[in-house]
């Protein structure tokens, strides 16, 4: 009698059953006819009772093109809307899988171009006659698991797949369900509750700063306006510290890659100097990356965490109460600060934004935060006391290199080093005006209010005179590259001579002692053949900035000045020495008349209007940086 059984070929590889799952409803059923394409019931009970792989999911729809995610409506809209069910059940551990699984999905299908993308994603998920009711019951349920459920667990997949559809969907309409049904208490409750994971904290800063960005130019939106009334000091201090922490991680990345800060002689470092690195305890750890290695790595940096960048924007922007909090928080147990850590992010990332517009929309993001932060009056105090020192790890990855300071010290110090790091370390014929212009006015702001209230900064005040005539040098070297780059003249120009005349008719009020003025003198009279380019180069064209005119004029007159002293007290000698033109520099300030112009130190209040643009470009990279961390 013949056996019952019979014996199947045995397969190459075993796969999860999920796996297959995932491969019955997208590959299998998508071909066979109508009748047969949809899954029974007991397909989704397996479905959603056994562990997913958000990664296998994705890879699985990563191929497929828009067209073939059109052509398999059947499959598609029953999984959306299965899925959204089950992730509204309240049945554990359906509603936890369905959540990954959404995730995996949503990345998936927000990931392909489309011809029509909101309609076309829209006929995907559900169609026009049921989107409006499924995405309701989806946005209700993901708030009400946000804001309620009993396990962590639960709420952060819910924050993560919410951080997946608004990134994903945010050039659709499909973000406008978020508008009509408010998330932000549930996302400021999730925080407060949640705050003990540090992983998983900064991704609900990341929703808001996304849901908060999404057309507020064009209408009231109800995350802006939460953020401005938002004043619960507990949670806002919460979110500082999530801020703080991301921004820790963030400036660590590019650590990783080349630590910059000098190591403590031992006899390892010693040996490795010498090349026998070999002989070290330190020869089985990985070697140091090569220059094109580093190079590689550092230009894939930041990682897509950087996004919360665009909400510490948002944030600092909108709520004086989190920009104080940002200033004033103690230190933490790794006895850093939160200002001091978003302060050492942004120095890493703007010293190396010139590798790319990812980076230099993150190096803006931070200057932005920092120009709000000195433009308000009792915030830029607290900038300059001596009563905020704390201790700043700035980047020193490239020369030339700022001096290397351990010690606490004042925070505008720090913030100028920031500024003048960016002007020596991103100068290129394609120069990034908005970075630039971004740091020449925090500069500006700086020394304008440290001369109104007559505080004299101790600070290595000869490089940021060097940084300043370098970059004028460069702008007149290349003018025949720059001199047609939007906003060159008005912007960066514009801004780089008034600073530079500020400074010198009003340097006396903020500079510690006589010798930085001296030097800022010298510099500028070795600089006269440069002013005179520059003069030509950016002012006798047809420019429409009389700021511009009148402080060039103002250096070209000091400068002369002095070149006609030197000439006339030393006619027979070609080259002077330092000591004798520091002589003719200190007599000369008797007979030098230089009128101060009051429009010099003039800067206007930050406005997000008129930066309306560019704001919405840096918003589509942030945006496209969160999508990507939404599958991590």
């Amino acid at each position: 009698m013949d056996a019952p059984l019979t014996q199947q070929s045995r397969p190459n590889s075993f796969e999860p059953k999920i796996t297959q799952l995932y491969l019955q409803l997208f590959n299998v059923l998508a071909n066979e006819e109508a009748a047969d394409s949809v899954p029974s019931e007991g397909f989704w009970r397996e479905l959603f009772l056994l562990r997913p792989d958000k990664q296998r999911l994705y890879d699985i729809l990563e191929p497929l093109t828009a067209s073939d995610l059109m052509h398999m409506q059947i499959q598609m809209r029953t999984f959306f809307k299965r899925a959204v069910g089950e992730a509204n059940s309240g049945m554990s551990p359906r509603n936890g899988n369905a959540l990954d699984n959404l995730i995996a999905f949503l990345c998936a299908v927000f990931n392909k171009k489309y011809p029509n993308p909101n309609t076309d994603i829209i006929d995907i998920f559900a169609g026009l006659d049921e989107v409006d009711r499924l995405m309701s019951d989806f946005v209700q349920g993901l708030e009400s698991i946000v804001r309620q459920s009993s396990e962590d667990e639960l709420r952060i997949k819910a924050v993560e797949t919410v951080l997946a559809l608004v990134a994903g969907g945010f050039q659709t309409s499909l973000v406008t369900y978020f508008m009509h049904r408010d998330l932000f208490p549930a996302l400021m409750k999730y925080v407060h509750d949640v705050h003990e994971s540090s992983i998983h904290g900064p991704r609900a800063l990341v929703v808001v700063g996304i849901l908060s960005s999404y057309n507020k130019f064009e209408a009231q939106n109800v995350y802006q306006n939460r953020l401005q009334d938002f004043v619960n000091e507990a949670t806002i201090r919460l979110l500082v510290l999530n801020s703080a922490h991301a921004c820790a991680n963030i400036r660590d990345q590019y650590i990783a890659v080349q630590d910059d800060y000098p190591a403590p002689w031992t006899l390892n470092s010693t040996l490795a100097l010498v090349g026998l690195r070999a002989l070290t305890s330190d020869a089985q750890k990985p070697a140091p990356p090569t220059e094109e290695e580093a190079k590689a790595r550092f230009t894939a940096l930041p990682e897509p965490d950087a996004t919360c960048t665009l909400s510490l924007y948002s944030c600092v922007q909108a709520n004086k109460l989190f920009a104080a909090s940002l200033l004033s928080l103690p230190a933490s147990e790794d006895g850093e600060t939160p200002f001091s850590a978003f302060l050492s992010m942004t120095s890493y990332i703007s010293h190396h934004a010139y590798r790319g517009p990812r980076q230099a929309t993150y190096a803006v993001f931070g200057l932005l935060c920092i120009r709000i932060t000195v433009e308000d009056p009792v915030l830029v105090k607290r900038l300059c006391s001596a009563d905020s020192k704390t201790v700043f790890r700035l980047c020193r990855q490239r020369a030339p290199h700022l001096p290397l300071i351990t010690s606490a010290r004042i925070p505008a110090t720090a913030i100028l080093d920031v500024c003048t790091d960016i002007l020596s370390h991103n100068l290129r014929k394609r120069l990034d005006v908005h970075l630039y212009g971004l740091a020449l006015g925090i500069i500006l702001r700086v020394v304008t209010y440290l001369e109104q209230t007559k505080t004299r900064l101790q600070h290595h005040w000869a490089y940021v005179w060097g940084s300043l005539l370098s970059l004028m040098r460069f702008l007149t070297q290349y003018a025949g590259d720059l001199g047609h780059v939007p906003g060159i003249q008005e912007d960066l120009c514009g801004t780089l001579t008034s600073l530079t005349a500020f400074c010198l008719s009003k340097g006396d009020g903020f500079l510690p002692d006589p010798a930085s003025f001296d030097d800022f003198f010298y510099k500028l009279i070795e600089a006269n053949d440069v002013l005179h380019k520059f003069k030509q180069a950016y002012c006798d064209r047809s420019t429409r900035s009389e700021k511009l005119r009148s402080s060039v004029e103002a250096l070209i007159s000091v400068s002369s000045h002095y070149h006609d002293l030197l000439k006339a007290q030393h006619s027979k000698k070609t080259h002077q020495s330092p000591a004798a033109i520091q002589k003719v520099i200190k007599e000369g300030y008797e007979t030098l008349n230089m009128e101060a112009d009051r429009t010099f130190g003039e800067w206007e209040r930050w406005r997000e209007s008129s930066w309306k643009a560019e704001l919405k470009k840096m918003t589509r990279i942030a945006v496209e940086d969160a999508n990507i961390l939404s599958m991590r």
